[in-house]
């Protein structure tokens, strides 16, 4: 598209509480993200989210409550005739998470949906990773969002960028003292991003999770040598399996 886009939507019915942005992002090929989640109060769109199981989404610690989860989506305001909605019910975020005291440090949320999803080519989970991403690997994230011009209309579509992970130490330089190994840095290009809002939101590197949307920058998005913090999923698998086995 060539124009900055937030992550959020404000559409007919729709409204975005919170400024996600994804800068130089394109409609993805729909239902090309079947994974993708959206977590709903009513009609407002509150964190993203990632199908890890049937009957299981990941998202951020920080994104606490019940929602409607809405599955399968390409079009926020149209029926694409792919959709699932459940309901969240049970949830467990990360023992250790103490919010902003930690810097987001374990910034992941476990929600339990109230029936599991039927598997379709619309509606997937997606797989865990075996290993950590290292620097240079090319990832994308997604989400649903609008230009960053408040005079013209939001899409609804879902939008997709490509960025690459940073080293750590690249990121330590950024963020002196905030950055831990349970944390993953991707970005940093200027003018393509994603920041605070619409968290839980999935980085996909090579077919599997290897992080979700957490914190950044508190000035604007977008900023060169500026990375987006992500959690990094591969330190938490082994606690991800055994809480869907065990419940």
């Amino acid at each position: 598209m060539g124009s900055s886009i937030f992550w959020l939507l404000c559409v007919i019915g729709l409204s975005h509480t919170s400024t996600e942005k994804i800068y130089n992002g394109m409609e993805c090929i729909p239902h090309s993200q079947p994974w993708q989640v959206g977590l709903f109060e009513g009609t407002n769109l509150r964190c993203g989210g990632v199908l890890v199981d049937r009957r299981w989404v990941l998202t951020a610690a920080h994104c606490s409550g019940r929602y409607w989860v809405r599955l399968g989506e390409h079009s926020l305001s149209r029926l694409d005739w792919t959709e699932q909605i459940r309901r969240s019910g049970f949830s467990i975020t990360y023992p250790d998470y103490q919010g902003a005291r930690t810097n987001h440090e374990h910034d992941l949320r476990l929600l339990r949906l109230g029936t599991p999803v039927l598997v379709t080519r619309s509606v997937q989970p997606l797989a865990l990773p075996t290993s950590c991403a290292t620097p240079g690997t090319e990832c994308h994230i997604s989400g649903w969002g609008t230009t960053n011009r408040p005079w013209e209309p939001f899409p609804d579509l879902l939008q997709c960028l490509n960025i690459s992970i940073v080293s750590t130490a690249t990121c330590q330089a950024v963020y002196p003292g905030r950055i831990t190994d349970n944390m993953v840095c991707a970005g940093g290009v200027p003018g393509e991003d994603a920041c605070q809002g619409d968290s839980g939101g999935p980085l996909v590197c090579r077919g599997v999770l290897q992080g979700l949307v957490s914190w950044g920058s508190v000035g604007p998005c977008g900023q060169g040598g500026i990375p987006g913090v992500y959690t990094n999923i591969c330190k938490y698998v082994n606690w991800i399996r055994r809480v869907i086995k065990n419940n």
